[in-house]
């Protein structure tokens, strides 16, 4: 994990750099900084799991390509927070067991200019490396998972590291602060890594976990 993330931090580096370097040569090449409001989704068969807000901000990069087009790239700090529903004692008690994961975010987006500066169409992919889904509460780690007969809390923690996702999005506003609004869908199974753990030998209907993670996020950048 620290490796990946040190791959990151590096092309974020590199990406900065070059773009500092195209500054002053007349084309639109700005870095911003950017802070968003995050809400995660995972769709899936097997668990029943509610999305909530969490954060995502980091670095950004914005140029141009040609007339119209240009690219934006970037990192991301992200730290996601979702609730798989537990077991309660009876159907009136909402037993929500809550997770939170971080991780880091490379994206390299095409840009369309709709209105010059002011309001671009962003579009292309994401790769995020992330943690496990660690527990906010130790004291739900032996609360058992709706619709499993022995699966835990503490046992659904170790999803999917290496997670790539479609990007599209809008960033309208003025030249050195914009507004935007992303919407990120997962192409692989972000629970898959639960398919490694075994865990059919402490629940034999804990088995072929599949699930489709998405974000929806808005928020600001400031560019320097």
């Amino acid at each position: 994990m620290k490796l990946h993330l040190f791959i990151f931090i590096l092309l974020a580096s590199v990406a900065c750099t070059f773009a500092q370097s195209h500054r002053n040569t007349g084309s639109y090449n700005r870095i911003g900084l950017q802070g968003k409001i995050l809400l995660t989704a995972i769709d899936s068969d097997n668990l029943d799991i509610d999305g909530s807000e969490g954060f995502q901000g980091g670095f950004t990069t914005r140029g141009r390509l040609y007339n119209n087009w240009g690219i934006v790239y970037g990192i991301d700090f992200i730290s996601a927070n979702v609730s798989v529903q537990g077991a309660g004692a009876s159907q009136a008690i909402d037993n929500q067991i809550d997770y939170n994961f971080i991780g880091a975010q490379l994206n390299f987006l095409v840009s369309y200019n709709i209105i010059g500066q002011n309001l671009a169409l962003d579009f292309g992919p994401a790769l995020l490396v992330n943690g496990k889904m660690n527990l906010k509460d130790d004291g739900q780690a032996d609360t058992r998972i709706a619709g499993f007969s022995s699966l835990t809390g503490n046992d659904l923690e170790e999803i999917s590291k290496i997670n790539p996702f479609a990007v599209i999005g809008l960033t309208g506003g003025f030249e050195n602060v914009r507004l935007m609004v992303q919407y990120q869908y997962g192409v692989t199974n972000i629970l898959n890594g639960l398919n490694k753990q075994d865990l059919e030998l402490i629940d034999s209907e804990a088995r072929d976990f599949k699930g489709t993670a998405s974000f929806i996020s808005a928020g600001v950048v400031f560019y320097l």
